[in-house]
């Protein structure tokens, strides 16, 4: 067997000496802004906050149970704010259903409130909620989205006192939100008591238009 030796001098994988440019970025680019802490940006906002938004959920809507039916789907247009007396308002309407055969489908109104201070200090204790709420059916058109159509029964209202833990897990997300601005410190501590710190709290600092006013 013959052997050949190669007597070419090896190339360095780097080059201590190469610029910038060499690897793609000029000099003028920049690391994209770091993530904020959930409290930095709460304790920035002013009063009185107000933010508008649409959700859309095609199979995708998760630990939203009532009545024993699991919903799946949905479309809702929320608004929250809290006043400039620290007052909580949450008002959201839409259409929620199951995409199995029938496509059982319930439409809805729902408002949460808390009073301002000194009336309910404590953040994610109980809230004042009334919903309106009719039965029926849904068709979804991939351009045109969800039509309802109702079953022949009454239209349902409902009037309650209920604690946070109650509340319906997209509707917490919301309210947290919203006690986050009230009062960012007090409800730090009592997500972290609650240990719900992560699911409530930190999961803000990763949505990049929480606690700004906004319109969707």
């Amino acid at each position: 067997m013959t052997m050949v030796y190669c007597d070419r001098p090896v190339t360095a994988w780097i080059d201590p000496n190469e610029t910038r440019s060499n690897w793609g970025q000029d000099q003028d680019d920049t690391l994209p802004d770091r993530a904020r802490p959930t409290i930095e940006r709460a304790a920035e906002t002013g009063l009185p906050f107000q933010y508008r938004e649409q959700r859309y959920f095609d199979g995708t809507l998760s630990d939203v149970r009532l009545d024993g039916i699991e919903y799946t789907s949905g479309e809702y247009v929320v608004n929250g704010g809290v006043m400039g007396d620290h007052a909580l308002k949450l008002h959201a309407r839409g259409l929620i259903w199951v995409t199995e055969e029938p496509a059982q489908c319930r439409r809805f109104k729902l408002q949460v409130v808390r009073d301002s201070p000194p009336a309910d200090t404590v953040p994610y204790g109980d809230y004042d909620v009334w919903q309106r709420y009719q039965f029926g059916s849904v068709t979804v058109d991939p351009i045109e989205g969800p039509t309802f159509e109702p079953d022949d029964n009454d239209i349902q209202t409902e009037r309650t006192t209920a604690p946070f833990g109650a509340l319906l897990k997209p509707v917490r997300l919301h309210v947290s939100e919203l006690e986050l601005i009230r009062n960012p410190s007090f409800a730090q501590y009592r997500l972290e008591e609650r240990e719900e710190w992560e699911e409530y709290g930190a999961v803000f600092r990763w949505k990049g238009n929480a606690f700004q006013q906004r319109v969707e």
